[in-house]
């Protein structure tokens, strides 16, 4: 009853193959599942986490209790490099026993990850992962590695989503290698799935099928996909918007009711109570902080606006609740600027691509989150149609630059380049054509 009773002005007819998303994410599967059944060096280890959260409810033990988590996570995995200190160390061939000892610290205790660890998505979560939980640990790592296979095809089809009727067709190269593109990142199959085990490929792919069931006017459907994202709130948020201007306030409503449903639920398997919900937001600013891959000035692969001000000799900025809330409050007022200056209404595809640039700009956000910006690739390749070469060149630019990696290109003299290229790629969506199909390119010989 939540669907709208208007059409979508999507064009879902003259759809253009699916084998390229297929074959794509079979090759993505297959690099996953190698790494399911490879050595244990590549195990992923936030989802052995997340799997051990919902494991842990179901012995009827809280998940939120960092000390027993990080007792788990010790007995699982060794310290990163723990041998790097010992062997080729420049400092022990030199006889720098003290810098030798800094080292050897640094690696096995400072930066450890049994140490820097903590299970501290919402209630909700423990839900969704129970699944996983339910299995030994080498079946649950195969089917991880089936469900972000799955999750790749609908990645896959990114670029040929959220087309008008009067689109120009889909020159080949977007709809049969783009698929590819999109899923060999080096940082994707290898890194996000495993060994990191993050939820960052299905959280894009669950907004991927919600915008093939906006295309199809299924806005309760798509309701119900976008809830996964919501296991990071903090991204998922501005999903709420984007849900109200592409299905109105009805949609927007259930997916708000099914993520306070959820929450609500999974506090009372873990906590006996709804009310463990309050537990859960007293314990979350109070002990997030201590695990060292979240703070600024502790790792330079955050990839937010707070990174670049610190970067470059500003204050040292930790987003919470409240900054981040105002974040998107500006961002936001940027938004609805553009949208009056404009005098127009813009299109889906815009719409999507504000809203991801939006949510990992004003979030602090690692550099594996940044694979939610894959859902502005139908805008630009909206700008390619409607004759925006060099805008879409420069769009197309500012995501692939996040394949390179960060010591890279400090090597190279360029640091900070992530937050760098998610403020150019804000400011790029946020002054660009709002429907660019629709109007003449200036770029264009044609205009």
């Amino acid at each position: 009853m939540f669907d709208s009773p208007t059409v979508s002005p999507l064009g879902v007819g003259n759809v253009p193959p699916r084998w390229p998303a297929i074959a794509a994410a079979v090759v993505f599967f297959g690099i996953a599942l190698g790494r399911a059944v490879g050595p244990p060096d590549g195990d992923p280890r936030d989802f052995f986490i997340y799997r051990l959260g919902a494991e842990l409810v179901c012995r009827g033990e809280n998940p939120y209790d960092i000390a027993k988590i990080r007792h788990h996570v010790g007995a699982s995995f060794a310290p990163e490099n723990s041998q790097k200190p010992f062997n080729n160390s420049p400092a022990l061939n030199s006889g720098d026993f003290g810098r030798w000892l800094v080292l050897l610290v640094d690696e096995c205790l400072v930066n450890s990850f049994p140490l820097n660890c903590g299970y501290f998505l919402p209630p909700m979560a423990v839900l969704l992962y129970m699944p996983f939980a339910l299995l030994p640990w080498l079946p649950a790592k195969v089917a991880w590695a089936l469900v972000n296979g799955i999750a790749a095809y609908f990645i896959a089809r990114l670029p040929v989503l959220l087309r008008l009727h009067n689109s120009p067709p889909i020159p080949v190269f977007i709809w049969a290698v783009v698929p590819f593109l999109l899923l060999m990142d080096p940082s994707i199959a290898p890194v996000i799935v495993f060994p990191v085990g993050q939820t960052s490929v299905l959280a894009i792919a669950f907004v991927s099928a919600g915008l093939i069931a906006y295309e199809r006017g299924r806005f309760s459907l798509m309701a119900v996909l976008w809830i996964f994202p919501f296991v990071k709130p903090h991204l998922a948020i501005s999903l709420i918007p984007l849900m109200w201007y592409l299905g109105g306030w009805r949609p927007a409503l259930l997916l708000v009711v099914l993520v306070a449903s959820l929450n609500l639920i999974g506090a009372t398997v873990i906590g006996g109570s709804p009310l463990f919900l309050k537990d859960y937001a007293d314990f979350l600013p109070s002990t997030r902080d201590a695990v060292r891959y979240n703070r600024i000035e502790l790792n330079p692969s955050i990839a937010s606006w707070n990174q670049l001000v610190f970067a470059f000799g500003g204050p040292l900025l930790e987003l919470g609740i409240v900054t981040t809330v105002a974040g998107y409050l500006v961002w936001y007022g940027f938004l609805m600027g553009r949208w009056t200056w404009s005098g127009e209404r813009p299109s889906a595809a815009w719409a999507t691509a504000a809203t991801v640039a939006g949510a990992v700009w004003c979030s602090q956000v690692l550099v594996y989150e940044l694979i939610l910006l894959l859902a502005a690739v139908p805008w630009v390749r909206d700008l390619y149609l409607g004759g925006y070469r060099i805008r879409s060149v420069t769009a197309a630019c500012l995501l692939a630059i996040h394949w390179v990696p960060r010591t890279t290109m400090e090597g190279a003299g360029f640091p900070a380049h992530h937050p760098i290229a998610v403020a150019l790629f804000a400011l790029v969506v946020l002054t660009g054509p709002l429907n660019p199909v629709r109007t003449p390119s200036p770029e264009s010989p044609t205009a």
